[in-house]
């Protein structure tokens, strides 16, 4: 095990030594055909402030060739301990991809906007290797924002930004103050200082506090002297003691990869690996403590669908914290005044439950207003139409309520008047109808109308094709939902759980027995309507969601 330690401990040791930190520093103000940039060369002169703190710069205070200086960038990148990139210029976006064009860029278009152009995404897959310690500025003009033709515009499109990646946008001049005078400076905090600016924004990893260059940390601290061989036990102990305290506060890389080179089996190797980890990946702490609450299966989902009812799209209500619930928790913690880690706390999980209480009462409050009102102009239009007793009416009633309160009433009188015109209709009437209702489509009952035009069926015949008319329109739209619903793969236990939910607002979805007929379809669609969902009468996530968070609660 101890042999295993100090492998681990020099391969970290070696791996952190070789380590140099790298940035990108490109700024483009004269532009051979496109609109010149001001104050972009400033960005680009802040190079030097960067390099002076350890970065090795490429871009262009280096070459003219952009591209290559990317290229030699992104090799660097792969062992650095922190990167920063910085784009001043011309952008063009085709709404998926950005890039930043380069001096000699013509009008662009849609083949051959990337020649000799910086992409973005690229950059960002990059700066994807220091997590936690690696910032991209982009200072673009904000007034530069039109249609270029060939599906492109210009400016800066929807980012899909990598985690643990800052993304700062802005003017070019405050792009440009921020990297002189924040980034560059030891101890500076680059979130406070996007904060403080109302021509930046900040979003991907948005932490508390981002300091890229510590104070002091330009050297590591002092390593002592190597021990002669007289020097006793209790001595060396004391120097290592020492200088593991001046390690510990400086707490940074540089300082624990000199003691590990130092004291590669000393008693604070472990704890110096430990830390350089942290520092590597700064949600990893987060990462274990979420870990460490050990949530069971069923408490993931409850959370998930606990985001849900608040408005957080976790693509899913399976128990797994992939890219849609992480994403969720973001945007919760944001909108909660959190670090956006993605990782939740314990009292962050009670907060969430609470909220979600509150605004399934809110939700519930607003349909059960919904609903009455609903009951209120059912009543009043049947009053004025089925109610009458008439044909017409009780036809008009149904079309405009299928599944009204009044609708069984409807249906059983129209049964009645059925019976009745089939009574006094002629036999050429009753038999040509009989036909039509065997044969069952629309075009059956158009030949019934056209053969008995004043038929004592004419006004069933007419209801019929316009149900087959609503039902072609609608078919599309069912199958999606059927399928939505069959995705959700649920089980009859929680099939029961919906139903019984419907019965308990006093929706009639029919025996609680897991199976759906159309007593559920009716009540699933009361239930939508009024909760102003997608009223479909199938089961989709947003409706089992915010039906079974009290269930489950």
């Amino acid at each position: 095990m101890r042999q295993l330690l100090l492998s681990s401990v020099m391969i970290c040791a070696a791996s952190l030594a070789q380590a140099q930190d790298a940035a990108l520093i490109v700024g483009i103000s004269n532009y051979d055909t496109l609109r010149d940039l001001r104050g972009a060369n400033d960005l680009a002169n802040a190079g030097a402030d960067i390099e002076a703190n350890g970065f090795a710069v490429f871009g262009t205070q280096r070459g003219v060739d952009l591209q290559a200086q990317a290229n030699d960038f992104a090799d660097m990148s792969v062992d650095a301990d922190r990167l920063v990139a910085a784009l001043a210029g011309r952008f063009v976006t085709d709404g998926q991809r950005t890039w930043l064009l380069p001096t000699d860029a013509a009008t662009p278009a849609a083949f051959s906007v990337a020649n000799g152009a910086i992409s973005v995404e690229t950059l960002l897959a990059q700066l994807e290797r220091t997590p936690g310690a690696a910032v991209l500025i982009l200072g673009r003009d904000p007034g530069d924002d039109r249609d270029i033709g060939g599906g492109l515009r210009s400016g800066i499109g929807d980012l899909d930004l990598p985690s643990g990646v800052t993304v700062v946008q802005g003017t070019v001049s405050a792009a440009a103050d921020l990297l002189r005078d924040v980034v560059a400076v030891p101890g500076g905090d680059i979130v406070a200082a996007v904060r403080r600016d109302r021509d930046l924004s900040a979003s991907g990893f948005v932490p508390g506090r981002l300091v890229l260059v510590s104070e002091g940390s330009t050297a590591a601290p002092p390593a002592p002297a190597a021990p002669r061989p007289s020097v006793t036990p209790d001595l060396a102990a004391t120097l290592e003691g020492t200088f593991w305290d001046t390690v510990r506060t400086a707490d940074n890389e540089a300082g624990y990869t000199r003691y590990l080179d130092r004291y590669p089996q000393g008693p604070h190797a472990a704890d110096a690996v430990a830390r350089l980890r942290d520092l590597r990946d700064p949600d990893r702490s987060l990462r274990a403590a979420e870990d460490a609450l050990n949530l069971p299966l069923e408490a993931r989902r409850a959370i998930q669908r606990d985001f849900q009812v608040l408005g957080f799209d976790t693509r899913g209500i399976d128990g797994i914290f992939g890219p849609g619930t992480r994403g969720a928790i973001k945007a919760w913690q944001g909108q909660n005044n959190a670090a956006q880690s993605g990782y939740l706390a314990a009292g962050q999980i009670a907060l969430i439950d609470r909220q979600a209480a509150t605004r399934a009462a809110e939700l519930e409050a607003q349909a059960q207003a919904r609903r009455e009102a609903t009951l209120r102009d059912d009543r009043a239009f049947w009053a004025n139409s089925g109610a009458t007793g008439t044909e017409a009416g009780l036809r008009s009633y149904l079309e405009r309520y299928p599944d009204g309160q009044f609708s069984d009433q409807a249906k059983a009188a129209l049964d009645t008047i059925q019976q009745r015109n089939r009574a006094a209709a002629a036999e050429s009437d009753r038999q040509t109808w009989d036909r039509a209702v065997r044969t069952g489509n629309a075009g059956a009952y158009r030949a019934y109308l056209e053969e008995h035009p004043n038929g004592a069926f004419k006004d069933e015949a007419n209801a019929r094709i316009a149900q087959f008319q609503r039902a072609s329109a609608e078919q599309a739209g069912n199958d999606a939902a059927a399928a939505a619903e069959r995705a959700l793969a649920l089980d009859p236990v929680s099939l029961r759980l919906v139903e019984a939910r419907l019965s308990q607002l006093g929706l009639d979805p029919g025996a609680v027995d897991g199976s759906i007929d159309a007593d559920t379809r009716n009540a699933i669609r009361r239930y939508q309507r009024d909760r102003q969902l997608t009223v479909s009468g199938y089961l989709d996530q947003s409706t089992v969601s915010q039906m079974l968070t009290d269930a489950f609660r």
